[in-house]
């Protein structure tokens, strides 16, 4: 750190003293070089207003810059508006497959403000929170930072759901409490077979964490989560992690369906390990045995692989990982859900693991079908897919993948594409993106064309009128807001990446505020009738016996000029002609409707008087 860094940290407060000495601490744990911890140093300035970015332009080197540069970009992530946040965390994805560093960096800072809540607002708070559940949580999970990745996590679930998270801890504090003894003889198990095989090593038992045992809460009650409590054996070498994984299976009963070699088949992060599930005094007991380095990879993931393999020449599992992130960043038309689920569905998601004919090993998620497994090894190769065998049977292209098959994907390169069908029951953020890409890029004219009849169905199916709500002024009123051309627009909506439902109800809007503007300056009517007018005083053209109503927005009376709109199941609803509403209803199906004749009262007859009686009478 040289002098002038020194001197401004120097003059911050004790409360950013603090934070950037977590910032520090946490880039040391991650190994990157000085230069990264001298400019998050300095946006650490920066932000509290020591320094501005052309001081920095000015004293510092063009790296430094541009990293702060980007830090400040990140910073500016808009969750209130969709198209915005998606377009910065495309910038964020790019920032990685520039230097994955950069994102490392601003992980590191975001750790640092979670352990430096003490001046933030509810307000602020809130956004935190909200940042880590939706990116920084997944992204250190699909990093590898596992150790950040649940520091966030826990610290957001009891800002985010204090009560809850409180019920949740209390429970698993009481099982643990009766199970500790249990663990504590376990270990010593463990640590007598090392001993007996002469491995040397550390074993201590460790409690999962809130916020895992909460989102395994959804699916499975809390005395059936195995691995509540854990017990981790860490050794030397990967012949000792089999040599003890052996010895404990023949001294404790392994449980059925509970073992997973993450050390021959790594995660898609790179994490590698032994998990077992014994049964031990009557209880199910997880054990985890790993060597030192697969352990600090699975604290610090790509902290410890830049660490060990910054000269690396073969492409590995990082590198393999990364290419998710370049897919999200080709892939314009992907909405910001999608961004943010496929963060998270792929990293926490049950996974499974397939082969290619040629033994290659590939993970996906739980319920995944050949057409993700054909997008996972090239797009290309989803886009040709006509066809999969597994375990050499042919099977349908939805058909749900399981554990260890062999899966072949039959191509065509005259295949004319993917179909939108896949859309339905693909798993994969990548089968997804590279669907929706596809039609992007090959079939423009096609989207434009479906888009519009997407739009125009979108508006009939609401009960308006397309040639209104699709006029050149309206509709540019809404286009503007996405920053597009026209067909880019409709386009959008033919891919999916635009709702066409939700831009229908956009124009409305639209159309209704231009018509109730030019309806200010008219005078409502005037109705001497106090009483509501009766169904029975309506005639409707062309139509008998059908239900009648009188529409709340306008309350027609009679002697007002009226219309009928013919609505889905509710009969005709009658609106005054001067109804702001009436005017964006689909002409086809607007009737004619008038007031019947008043009806006049029945006079009572006049009694006749009998002149004869009358002259008896006198």
């Amino acid at each position: 750190m040289n002098k002038e860094i020194s001197e401004k940290l120097d003059e911050l407060n004790e409360a950013q003293k603090k934070k950037a000495n977590d910032f520090v601490s946490i880039i040391d744990d991650m190994g990157l070089e000085e230069e990264y911890k001298d400019a998050g140093l300095i946006y650490f300035a920066v932000k509290s207003g020591r320094l501005n970015l052309n001081d920095v332009k000015e004293k510092y080197s063009k790296k430094i810059y541009n990293l702060i540069s980007v830090l400040e970009k990140l910073d500016n992530i808009n969750y209130s508006r969709q198209d915005e946040e998606a377009e910065n965390i495309r910038k964020m994805f790019f920032a990685i497959t520039k230097d994955i560093r950069t994102i490392m960096l601003k992980i590191a800072l975001v750790v640092a403000d979670v352990r430096n809540l003490e001046n933030k607002t509810d307000e602020e708070v809130k956004f935190l929170t909200h940042s880590i559940f939706s990116l920084y949580a997944p992204l250190s999970a699909r990093l590898g930072l596992s150790a950040y990745k649940t520091e966030l996590e826990e610290t957001a679930f009891k800002l985010d759901n204090p009560k809850l998270q409180a019920e949740i801890q209390q429970e698993v504090d009481s099982r643990f409490h009766k199970r500790q003894p249990i663990v504590e003889r376990l270990k010593k198990l463990v640590e007598s077979c090392m001993a007996d095989l002469g491995i040397k090593g550390k074993v201590y038992g460790r409690k999962k964490h809130i916020y895992s045992i909460y989102k395994k809460l959804k699916d499975h009650k809390l005395d059936n989560i195995y691995d509540l409590v854990a017990v981790r054996a860490i050794v030397s070498t990967v012949p000792e992690c089999y040599a003890l994984l052996g010895k404990l299976h023949s001294v404790v009963e392994p449980l059925e369906n509970r073992f997973k070699d993450y050390i021959a088949i790594p995660k898609p992060n790179g994490y590698q390990s032994l998990h077992t599930t014994v049964k031990f005094e009557g209880f199910p007991v997880e054990i985890q045995i790993r060597t030192e380095e697969m352990h600090r990879y699975a604290e610090y993931g790509v902290a410890a692989h830049w660490i060990y393999k910054e000269k690396r020449k073969n492409q590995d599992s990082l590198d393999l990982g990364l290419s998710y992130f370049r897919l999200m960043m080709d892939t314009e038309n992907v909405s910001v859900d999608e961004l943010a689920n496929s963060l998270n569905e792929d990293i926490y998601g049950n996974d499974i693991f397939v082969q290619t004919p040629l033994g290659k090993v590939i993970y996906l998620p739980s319920g995944s079908t050949p057409i993700d497994f054909a997008y996972s090894i090239h797009s290309e190769v989803g886009n040709k897919c006509v066809g999969a065998k597994v375990n050499g049977k042919i099977v349908p292209t939805n058909s749900t993948l399981n554990n260890g098959d062999v899966v072949e994907i039959l191509t065509n390169p005259n295949s004319k594409g993917p179909s939108r069908d896949w859309l339905k029951f693909c798993k994969t953020s990548t089968a997804r993106s590279g669907i929706n890409t596809f039609f992007k890029k090959n079939m423009k004219e096609e989207n434009v064309r479906l888009g519009r009849t997407m739009l125009e169905n979108a508006i009939k199916d609401k009960g308006y009128s397309t040639q209104k709500l699709m006029d050149k002024q309206i509709l540019e009123g809404v286009i503007n807001q996405y920053n597009m051309t026209e067909n880019e627009f409709l386009a959008n909506i033919g891919s999916n990446a635009l709702n066409a439902k939700t831009i229908a109800n956009k124009l409305a809007s639209i159309y209704q505020k231009q018509i109730r503007l030019q309806q200010t300056e008219a005078s409502p009517q005037t109705n001497v009738q106090l009483t509501a007018p009766a169904e029975k005083q309506i005639n409707i053209k062309g139509l008998n016996n059908i239900l009648v109503r009188f529409a709340n927005c306008c309350h027609p009376m009679y002697g007002d000029k009226i219309i009928g709109f013919v609505s889905a199941g509710r009969g005709v609803i009658i609106h005054r002609e001067i109804c702001p509403n009436v005017s964006y209803y689909d002409e086809n199906r607007v009737i004619e409707a008038d007031w019947k004749p008043l009806e006049k009262p029945e006079r009572k007859p006049k009694k006749k008087v009998d002149n004869e009686n009358k002259k008896t009478s006198n």
